[in-house]
């Protein structure tokens, strides 16, 4: 996936980010991390959804060493 530009303005006393609607953004709340060179945004909605799948992958047995693999 290639960068993509967005526009930082003042709203208020707080500084906002325009996100272009090439990004499809569905969530109405996202967290934002300070990171050394910039910020990482997570929807939060979409990370719960990974940790309860990886929860339920943790849960199964080990594979069996005597399990043919394809």
């Amino acid at each position: 996936m290639s960068g993509i530009t967005a526009k930082v303005f003042q709203a208020g006393n707080s500084k906002a980010l325009r996100l272009p609607r090439s990004l499809a953004v569905k969530a109405k709340i996202y967290e934002v991390t300070p990171m050394p060179d910039g910020f990482m945004v997570v929807d939060p909605a979409a990370k719960a959804r990974r940790l309860k799948a990886l929860g339920k992958l943790r849960a199964l047995p080990p594979i069996q060493e005597d399990w043919v693999r394809p």
